[in-house]
């Protein structure tokens, strides 16, 4: 570890301050964001769905309604249409559909996808 100089000290304090703070203020959210996270899990369980795609560290980066709600007016989308509707990668987009393929999701013969069973 290199040695600090007392500038860098003096801004490394002020930050642990500032971070210590905002954990104490947090920390009363906690039991919110527990309950919240439950919640998710058990309707997740009672739709029979899997894992959201794309958690990292807890954080849903894409979800079945994220796309079934980019599908609306829609009847067919591509993968990079579902990105930037989303705001996700290609790549976590892919993941999402070849998850759900033929459940949720169909893929077209041009390789578009289309939702199933919805009018």
């Amino acid at each position: 570890m290199q040695k600090l100089t007392q500038r860098k000290q003096n801004i490394l304090d002020v930050l642990n301050e500032e971070i210590e703070e905002l954990e104490e203020k947090l920390a009363k959210a906690q039991p919110l964001i527990d309950e919240l996270a439950q919640l998710k899990k058990t309707r997740a369980t009672l739709l029979s769905e899997r894992s959201a795609t794309g958690a990292v560290g807890g954080r849903t980066q894409l979800t079945m309604e994220m796309v079934v709600h980019a599908f609306n007016g829609h009847e067919e989308l591509s993968v990079n249409d579902l990105a930037n509707a989303t705001g996700v990668s290609t790549t976590v987009v892919r993941s999402h559909l070849n998850r759900y393929r033929d459940q949720r999701y169909e893929q077209t013969t041009d390789g578009d996808w289309r939702l199933i069973g919805e009018e």
